[in-house]
């Protein structure tokens, strides 16, 4: 069971709330060791307000823009503190909206990165709340009222990489000892794992946790395994400890030192080393409070290409579906595939939602028959007996490539209508007979249409909406009564571009209410739409993908491939469209993986940096990972694609159940009514 990681549906009931190409070994991201999740490199030591200290000179830098509280994403890409992210130079500020329905005035307090940097958890009055780490839709509690009752006070989260949490729980307002309570969001249960101890912190590859406890009066650094057994004290003496933090190798444990509670106290940041138990200062005087050491491991970036665009083609398809028969970690099982003209982008751009929604790759084949490669793909990745849709009538895919589909055994469907137009209108009825939300864009519009497809299939067989098409600013009669027969108030209608806001706003509806809402998202580029797109649909994704603007099949391609991961970005060339590039630094704490796809003759290597760089924690925290005819090499697909056979991991749906569907609340500024004259 998982979340939701896009603006989903539900917000529907009430719409008025509303870097070079090369190899491995030359690529930017050789530079330093391949840390992966864990172990990780120790980089500098963060305190609160922003002090940066290296931990072998002491040299301290200040960071603009740090509060308290302050902790790093897991990749050591951002800093979240009171009330906003920034990147670790203090750039690209994110405010945190204060959270919703919580029992005291909202406050950041105690914040910690979760599920891979895709959301914050943190203590607001006492009581835990989580939101998306990109600010974009306010938080909310964390644990249901019947897990963390009002006399409660839940302080300093932290968590795993399973997605547990752990805290401190104490009673009576925070006023009694604590102990170390265990949140499992994947069962719904809160479970005691250790008593008399707080301020928890789980170790990098959550197997152990650091905390608090008083002995002789004074508080010492312990460590236990996860589940509470195995206590070890790891300080001694009468100084004070508190906030330990784990470095991201997992050797050390950084924390603050105290030799008094009065005025005359002395503090340190320091650091005791678990093999052998000694303690080491970190410069002179501490810098701050709450040390946490970041982390830097690297994320990934890949280019998936072929000898010409139709191999590309085949290349995201392999890239995508396993071989029947066979299962690799990071590969999905086709269930059908999706057949396009490769020559007609007309009859493609709706494609890829149709093809999230039934599970399998878009393929483009000459309108006359099925070409060797096309052939040989489908043999390799779908049954025999899968469905196989065809875009278009006779006239964009002819009968003879009906009759060598069903010669090698699959059943096959045509999905057309009298035009473009009207088969964009019978695409999106395949897709959802009864729509929760619709697409508007423009029919030769291909880099918003196809944007819009990949994020219409991105729930896979869950996607409840497709795309139709406009005539620049008119709306064909299909396309005009395909929308007449929806309800606004219970279907989401988002424009994509100036026309497809014109011609929505410029029509007549007659079953329509008088007064009616939509999404409109615009943008003066094809990046900027696409990033518009990205940024209504996706929560804090985790991977992207990446097209040259002026080649509509790797479009095609890529949105085929990777709608059920992340959105399709698209971008100018020599360098990297500056929406795009501002779009990953935002969101660079859940993103870990960007693929282009097409050789450089489209998106450049210097762009594939770039993107590298935007979501890594810096130019040399990324490696590159080439994908010729889609072949996964060794090392095999990074993580952002480990995702077994049937979909992205993600977070428990426990969370998404307690608040609705993460996204539920879509942007105020993307809302739009009109008042039917």
């Amino acid at each position: 069971m998982r979340p939701f990681l896009r603006r989903r549906a539900a917000a529907l009931a009430t719409t008025a709330v509303l870097a070079a190409m090369g190899s491995l070994t030359t690529a930017p991201g050789a530079a330093a060791d391949d840390a992966g999740p864990w172990p990780g490199v120790e980089g500098a030591v963060l305190t609160d307000g922003g002090a940066l200290t290296n931990p072998t000179t002491g040299r301290v830098l200040h960071v603009p823009n740090v509060g308290a509280y302050a902790t790093w994403a897991p990749d050591g890409s951002r800093i979240v503190s009171a009330w906003s992210s920034v990147r670790p130079n203090g750039s690209n500020k994110i405010a945190l909206p204060p959270a919703r329905g919580m029992r005291t005035s909202p406050s950041y307090e105690d914040l910690t990165f979760w599920w891979g940097g895709r959301y914050v958890v943190f203590s607001s009055g006492g009581q835990l709340a989580y939101g998306p780490s990109d600010g974009s839709y306010a938080p909310g509690p964390l644990l249901p009222a019947a897990l963390e009752p009002a006399d409660v006070c839940d302080t300093d989260p932290t968590v795993n990489p399973q997605g547990q949490v752990a805290f401190e729980r104490g009673a009576h307002g925070c006023r009694d000892n604590g102990a170390v309570f265990v949140f499992d969001s994947n069962a719904d249960t809160v479970k005691r794992v250790l008593t008399d101890a707080g301020q928890p912190a789980y170790s990098p590859d959550g197997t152990k946790l650091a905390f608090v406890r008083t002995v002789d009066g004074a508080p010492q650094i312990f460590t236990a395994n996860a589940d509470g057994t195995d206590v070890r004290q790891r300080t001694s003496g009468p100084r004070l400890f508190a906030n330990p933090s784990w470095s991201p190798t997992g050797k050390r444990i950084v924390f603050d030192a105290h030799t008094s509670r009065s005025g005359d106290d002395v503090h340190t940041t320091e650091y005791v080393d678990l093999a052998t138990g000694e303690l080491t200062r970190i410069g002179d005087r501490a810098t701050g409070s709450n040390p946490s050491w970041q982390p830097l491991r690297k994320n990934g970036t890949a280019r998936v290409w072929g000898a010409d665009a139709y191999y590309t083609n085949i290349a995201s398809s392999r890239w995508t579906w396993n071989t029947v028969g066979q299962s690799v970690p990071g590969l999905l099982n086709a269930k059908s595939a999706v057949l396009v003209n490769r020559d007609d982008p007309a009859y493609a751009l709706t494609a890829p939602a149709l093809a999230g929604k039934k599970r399998g790759p878009v393929l483009m084949t000459p309108k006359t028959g099925l070409s060797a490669p096309v052939k040989r793909e489908l043999k390799r990745a779908v049954r025999p007996g899968s469905t196989v849709y065809l875009v278009g009538g006779t006239a964009v895919l002819n009968g003879s490539v009906a009759t060598q589909l069903k010669a090698l055994g699959y059943a096959v469907k045509r999905v057309s209508g009298a035009d473009r137009y009207a088969t964009s209108v019978a695409v999106a009825k395949a897709i959802a007979p009864s729509p929760k939300y619709v697409f508007l864009a423009g029919g030769s519009e291909y880099r918003a249409a196809l944007s819009a497809a990949t994020a219409a299939g991105a729930d896979g067989a869950g996607s409840a909406g497709g795309v139709v098409l406009t005539n620049g600013k008119t709306l064909p009669a299909s396309v005009k009564a395909y929308l007449n027969s929806l309800n606004p108030d219970k279907t989401m209608i988002i424009t994509v571009g100036s026309a497809a806001a014109y011609a929505l706003t410029h029509g007549n509806y007659p079953r329509w209410p008088s007064t009616y809402s939509y999404y409109p998202i615009a943008g003066g580029t094809d990046a900027a739409i696409s990033v518009g797109i990205a940024k209504f649909w996706w929560i804090a994704p985790e991977s992207t993908a990446l097209a040259y603007s002026g080649a509509w099949r790797d479009g095609v391609s890529a949105a085929a491939a990777t709608n059920v991961f992340g959105p399709l970005l698209w971008t100018a060339r020599p360098t990297l469209s500056s929406e795009v590039n501002s779009y990953l630094l935002r969101e660079s704490a859940s993103v870990d993986f960007t693929a282009a796809f097409g050789p450089t003759a489209g998106v450049t290597g210097a762009e594939l940096n770039t993107a590298g760089a935007a979501e890594s924690a810096g130019g040399g925290f990324f490696a590159y990972h080439p994908y010729y005819d889609g072949i996964v090499p060794a090392p095999a697909r990074p993580s952002a694609f480990a995702l077994g056979g049937d979909g992205p991991a993600a977070a428990p749906a426990a969370t998404a159940r307690r608040s609705g569907p993460v996204g539920a609340q879509p942007n105020a500024a993307s809302l739009r009514t009109l008042h039917r004259q």
